[in-house]
């Protein structure tokens, strides 16, 4: 346990000594790289076609053995896939595919994802079976996450592992599963064998990422499929590879999968006006196209405001360690780079608002721990539910200072349907009528000015404000119909 935490830290931890090690760890993978291909750029080929010989064995072994798998779709006297438990009737199964789990639902590109696979579920002549990659083993297996909607979620194997391992070593990234997954599916012998079952017989697919669009073309037989574009992937790949040798190398494949999962998609979605009119002009796209904006399920958000908030803040004091009788700001993030660099805006600004307690939580507040950090900065890290609910209920405004991204934002909506009056910068409310939702917005080097203007303010009012607006704007329910409908004309006979 401790030696874990160790390495977790080494790995993650935004500090002067494992940042050294992970420099020297990255140096020195470069240097063998070079030294036993010639080049970076050709030890990261020979890696990826390590695995392409791996994929052309499997296939001889698994492509004359498949068979519909009950436990996906029951076995029907005709022989045509039917709902499992649900009716008698033949059904349309739609298989999506994803490089990370739907389940549990915890960040922005998994709530998104469940609840429009879900809401494909409403009528029950359609059954949706996710088929995900993990890295950790306890979240694999089935799961049977509503009537009608299943997960199943492969393990990566250790060889896969270690192979991205290699990859991200000598491309000086820290996260590049999804990337690696798209470039080696076919040496994933669970997740192929899982595929092909699914994929047999299915009506349409749906790709959550445009990652393993290279795995449906080879075994989804040609089948119509949902391009979801939740995220400009090119453009937030941009942000995040570094421009060195393997960075590059990793981009040009981001790009190539990317513009392959577009051009093939019998509907392409966008969450935004402007990431549209970008994917349009990038990709010159003729499939047809549908904004399906991100949102939230008000149901399950409570809307705290006034004299409720204030008697929650108590007992955020006592969790958290705030000071009674000073404002208490809440970021939540995820441990992607964006998030991170928010974080460190956030740390930097907090030295210049000692009266404000500022609580970071969520898996980018993990990698920001290091020895310097002002007082009135509390770095809670990964939170559970019961936290994470006290927090939107007990803070006193939210931030959002985030300063890139694509698609639509949705912490933001989530701060919104709690009652927390959010400051914001214009990247971080992208998809969001900021006036009508009653955002305080500004440029990241005007974070303190902004959340002296929302202090200033009718917060109750604001807070009222951006409830109304997600209701009438940002709820799952109603996305989830317009989805639906528009997944039925496209794709479903």
């Amino acid at each position: 346990m401790v030696v874990d935490r160790l390495l977790r830290w080494l790995r993650t931890a935004d500090s002067p000594v494992p940042h050294r090690v992970r420099t020297v760890r990255r140096t020195v993978a470069r240097l063998q790289a070079r030294r036993s291909h010639g080049s970076v750029t050709q030890f990261l080929d020979d890696t990826a076609a390590a695995a392409a010989l791996d994929r052309a064995g499997l296939h001889g072994g698994l492509g004359a053995a498949r068979e519909v798998d009950p436990s996906v779709a029951g076995a029907h006297p005709t022989g045509h896939p039917v709902l499992s438990g649900r009716s008698s009737r033949p059904c349309h199964r739609i298989v999506a595919l994803s490089t990370y789990p739907l389940h549990p639902r915890q960040t922005g590109g998994q709530l998104r994802a469940w609840h429009l696979a879900r809401a494909l579920t409403r009528e029950h002549d359609v059954e949706v079976v996710a088929v995900a990659v993990t890295t950790e083993p306890s979240r694999s297996g089935r799961h049977d996450i509503a009537p009608g909607f299943t997960e199943y979620s492969v393990a990566l194997p250790q060889s896969h592992i270690d192979a991205e391992t290699r990859m991200r070593l000598v491309s000086g990234v820290a996260s590049i599963t999804d990337i690696a997954v798209g470039l080696m599916w076919g040496a994933i012998p669970e997740l192929v064998d899982r595929l092909e079952r699914s994929l047999d017989g299915a009506a349409a697919a749906v790709l959550v990422q445009p990652y393993l669009e290279p795995a449906l073309a080879g075994l989804g037989g040609g089948i119509g499929y949902v391009c979801d574009e939740h995220n400009d992937e090119v453009d937030l790949k941009r942000g995040i590879l570094p421009d060195t040798e393997g960075g590059r190398w990793l981009m040009a494949h981001v790009e190539e999968i990317d513009a392959r999962a577009i051009a093939g998609a019998s509907l392409v979605a966008a969450t935004t006006d402007s990431d549209l009119e970008v994917l349009t002009e990038r990709h010159h796209l003729t499939a047809p196209t549908a904004i399906v904006p991100n949102g939230v399920d008000t149901s399950e958000i409570e809307f705290v405001s006034g004299g409720d908030r204030k008697r929650r803040r108590l007992a955020v004091d006592q969790t958290v360690g705030t000071r009674a009788g000073h404002p208490t700001a809440l970021f939540v993030g995820s441990g992607h780079r964006p998030n991170i660099e928010a974080g460190r805006a956030i740390i930097a600004a907090a030295a210049g608002m000692p009266d404000i307690d500022f609580v970071l939580a969520g898996r980018h507040s993990a990698s920001l721990r290091r020895r310097h950090i002002p007082s009135n900065v509390h770095l809670l890290g990964l939170v559970d539910d019961d936290t994470l609910d006290l927090l939107l209920a007990g803070c006193d405004l939210a931030l959002n200072p985030m300063e890139a991204g694509s698609g639509s934002n949705l912490k933001l909506l989530t701060y919104l349907a709690a009652g927390l009056p959010v400051v914001s910068t214009l990247v971080g409310a992208r998809g969001v009528d900021a006036e009508e939702a009653g955002l305080v917005t500004t440029e990241l080097h005007g974070l303190t000015e902004g959340v002296a203007s929302l202090l200033s303010s009718s917060t109750v009012e604001r807070a009222a404000t951006g409830r109304r607006y997600v209701e009438e704007h940002c709820d799952w329910a109603a996305i989830g119909l317009r989805y639906e409908a528009i997944v039925r004309e496209y794709l479903l006979p």
